[in-house]
């Protein structure tokens, strides 16, 4: 018998901080409350009338009355089924369950106008890289044709200066030659008139 005895006590101290190691381990865990909760419908405003089934949460109804006494609710549920449940679980505002698959699509939405935007964005710069890289053609271009012109210019001048002298060269050929031609017309001998005899 004390030797069955010894033998609980032993199995007790053993197995007691394991199970309170899984206390403690279940205390410290993270866990969540379920969405998909329900409450009862009733047949009369109160917890005492019989049960007519469930309500999940989030459920659209038709509000018929409200008893102020029990603050119990009559309503018409989605399957038409005519209860009463508490008031507390009854309101005007849309659920979750409701809401999120609204959210979900204008976030879908969203997604996919930030996408379409994207690739407007993706094109858009695709334009101006493109817009970017004629531009820069067109001002080698244009610096080429800039030299060219000055080049062309430069000899043009040139070239206008060597008629000028060309030019002068001539014309002072021609008043030399003219001076020496008037020089030479001018010391030249004049003929003589033979005067008549016969008078």
């Amino acid at each position: 018998m004390l030797k069955r005895f010894l033998i609980s006590i032993t199995c007790a101290l053993i197995l007691s901080p394991l199970s309170q190691a899984n206390a403690q381990q279940s205390q410290g865990e993270t866990q969540y409350i379920s969405d998909d909760l329900f409450t009862f419908l009733h047949s009369g405003p109160g917890r005492n009338y019989r049960i007519l089934g469930s309500v999940v949460a989030g459920t659209e109804v038709k509000v018929l009355q409200t008893d102020s006494d029990s603050n119990y609710v009559e309503i018409i549920d989605d399957k038409d089924r005519t209860g009463w449940v508490d008031g507390e679980f009854v309101s005007p505002e849309k659920s979750l369950r409701e809401l999120v698959p609204g959210l979900q699509q204008q976030l879908a939405d969203a997604t996919r106008s930030n996408n379409a935007q994207q690739g407007e964005n993706d094109n858009l710069r695709q334009q101006f890289s493109e817009l970017q890289a004629q531009n820069n053609t067109l001002t080698k271009q244009l610096k080429t044709l800039e030299e060219q012109n000055a080049d062309f210019s430069q000899k043009l001048d040139a070239a206008d200066q060597t008629a000028k002298m060309q030019w002068f060269t001539r014309g002072g050929i021609v008043a030399l030659i003219s001076l020496i031609l008037g020089v030479i017309i001018a010391y030249l001998p004049k003929k003589r008139r033979k005067s008549d005899t016969w008078m």
